[in-house]
Formats: C-alpha cells, sequence, structure tokens
C-alpha cells in the first residue's frame, strides 16, 4: 500500500494508502498510542466516499490556511 498523506499530532497518528482492494481504493488508518498500549482503526473508503470527504474538507469557510 501507498502512504499518500500522514500526520502526526502528541500520540495519534492519521494516515491515507492507496489500497488494490476491489472496490475500495483508500484506506484510512488511525493510530493512538498511550500508556504504552497501541490502538489501530482502519476503514475501507469507496472512490464516493473519498469524494464526499474532500467536498467536506473542501468547504468554504472550513479552511484554516
Amino acid at each position: 500500500m501507498a502512504n499518500l498523506y500522514r500526520t502526526s499530532k502528541e500520540s495519534k497518528t492519521l494516515e491515507i494508502e492507496e489500497t488494490t482492494r476491489d472496490g475500495f481504493p483508500f484506506r484510512i488508518l488511525i493510530t493512538l498510542r498511550k500508556l504504552g498500549i497501541v490502538t489501530a482503526l482502519d476503514y475501507f473508503v469507496s472512490s464516493e466516499e473519498a469524494e464526499g470527504i474532500s467536498k467536506a474538507l473542501s468547504k468554504p469557510g472550513h479552511n484554516t490556511g
């Protein structure tokens, strides 16, 4: 899986990867490291879901840059 995006804040990491899984070209992986325990949550995302996420994150007035 190719890593497309990665960001970390304190003990949390968010990654977006490209996958070869049928119908789900992207994978979102959230990892939390706390008190010596690592918890990883992953979610396979369809192209349609990725478009919806992109639109939600690109709405005018929601950019902090």
